[in-house]
């Protein structure tokens, strides 16, 4: 499977080009209409850089370049590596930087590759103090094929050297390896906590009716209870109603998590349902996540590399997307009654993490 960059790199740098020089005949005229320069030079300056950029993303795709994917292994225009020389190849994802990173596209991962011990390659490493010697091949936003095709290629042809997963999490090991998810007896397992929301509902509902009933008296010249408690009637009635009715919408939808044979699925109070196929997912761990103090434990899943791309992680470790469902004191029966459930899904996905 052969992936090349030369469309992606020409059309982008085609759009910086023609929107920079737009951009440095606007400021152009302008300087000459108004005589004032502090406007257009800032103008013409980003310009310039707009215009330098296309000429470098345009230069770039004259460039040679190949990517190839086989059973062989990887080939470049420069170089070629089998798989026996290639200890792990990875999609690389990096933090979203936006101003609004919960709502805004993640960026697209770069592909990387570490060599086995005494290989050589022709490439300066990336500049990383913590892990052994990373290249980057390619950033896959300039590819002009899918990450997913890639992912499939990798998912293919790598077998164990396709790293999926932090290796603190989970050893390498061949994407095609699942759990004993369908063979599990007993069908898809709830935890639900929905109890105390629902009781909470009926309080704050009588609650409500109470301060509504003493207002309405007030009204009517009779005052039932203390008199400061009639008078706040109007407030507390629409505190407790407010509050009634958000605990009703907890009651519906109440803190579930549910393992069954097609996956994982976490839905939090009043909430949507997130939920990950087995066939998506290269791990399932159980401890504290690592931007967590908390020692109390959570439930972390780790989609394979390319599905979910259009979700913002919870966190990034190690290049690798993970997303904390749960911290598993807020379910039922909390660790001793979840962990053996999970373990028995997600088989050899499982793991526990310090």
């Amino acid at each position: 499977m052969e992936f090349t960059v030369e469309r992606t790199l020409v059309r982008r740098g085609r759009r910086w080009v023609t929107g920079g020089l737009v951009a440095l005949a606007g400021a152009l005229v302008w300087l000459i209409l108004t005589r004032e320069g502090t406007g257009p030079a800032l103008v013409g300056f980003l310009a310039i850089a707009a215009v330098y950029g296309g000429v470098k993303d345009l230069r770039k795709a004259r460039l040679p370049f190949r990517l190839r994917i086989d059973a062989f292994g990887i080939t470049l225009h420069d170089a070629e590596l089998a798989w026996e020389q290639i200890e792990a190849v990875s999609l690389w994802h990096v933090p979203n930087t936006g101003e609004d990173s919960e709502t805004t596209t993640p960026p697209k991962p770069r592909l990387t590759l570490r060599t086995a011990p005494g290989v050589t390659f022709p490439r300066k490493p990336d500049r990383r103090w913590d892990t052994p010697s990373r290249y980057t091949l390619v950033d896959c936003a300039d590819l002009d094929q899918s990450v997913s095709v890639l992912t499939a290629a990798l998912a293919e042809h790598g077998g164990a050297a396709f790293e999926t997963a932090p290796r603190a999490v989970r050893p390498p090991i061949p994407v095609t390896v699942s759990g004993p998810e369908l063979v599990v007896p007993g069908g898809e397992r709830y935890f639900v906590d929905g109890r105390r929301a629902g009781t909470r509902t009926l309080v704050w509902a009588a609650l409500a009716l109470v301060f509504t009933y003493s207002f309405w008296e007030l009204v009517h010249g009779r005052i039932v209870g203390p008199e400061p408690f009639a008078a706040l009637g109007p407030l507390g009635a629409i505190g407790c109603w407010t509050l009634a009715i958000r605990s009703y919408g907890r009651w519906r939808k109440p803190l579930r998590l549910r393992v069954g044979p097609a996956g994982i699925g976490m839905r939090d109070v009043a909430e949507e349902e997130a939920f990950f196929s087995w066939q998506d997912l290269a791990a399932v761990s159980v401890g504290r996540p690592p931007t967590e103090t908390d020692p109390r434990p959570w439930l972390v899943v780790w989609p394979l590399p390319g599905t979910r791309p259009q979700a913002n992680p919870s966190y990034i470790v190690d290049g690798h997307k993970a997303f904390a469902l749960v911290r598993l004191d807020r379910l039922p029966g909390g660790v001793d009654a979840v962990v053996p459930v999970i373990r028995a899904y997600a088989g050899e996905r499982y793991t526990e993490t310090a």
